[in-house]
């Protein structure tokens, strides 16, 4: 499906994001944010991801019989997620 978007208007609002996927790194996701950018919410401060956190991380693992990627299987568990 073909969506007729201006994407510098995408990228310059504070409540939509452009990213991409590793399970479709060659398609790009438009996301409605549910914060503003450069905010994070309270009950996520905990799970920030500190500079070099997880560093080098790359694929991806089956986490709680969902795959999902390395890195955030190694936040999970830095965090007290429990292991997969």
């Amino acid at each position: 499906m073909k969506v007729p978007v201006n994407l510098a208007a995408i990228m310059a609002s504070p409540t939509m994001s452009v990213s991409t996927s590793p399970f479709a790194p060659d398609m790009a996701i438009i996301k409605r944010a549910s914060f503003r950018k450069g905010e994070v919410p309270n009950h996520l401060k905990g799970f920030l991801i500190k500079k070099g956190e997880c560093a080098g991380r790359t694929g991806t693992l089956v986490y709680h019989g969902v795959k999902i990627p390395a890195t955030s299987v190694c936040v999970a568990e830095r965090h007290g997620r429990g292991k997969g």
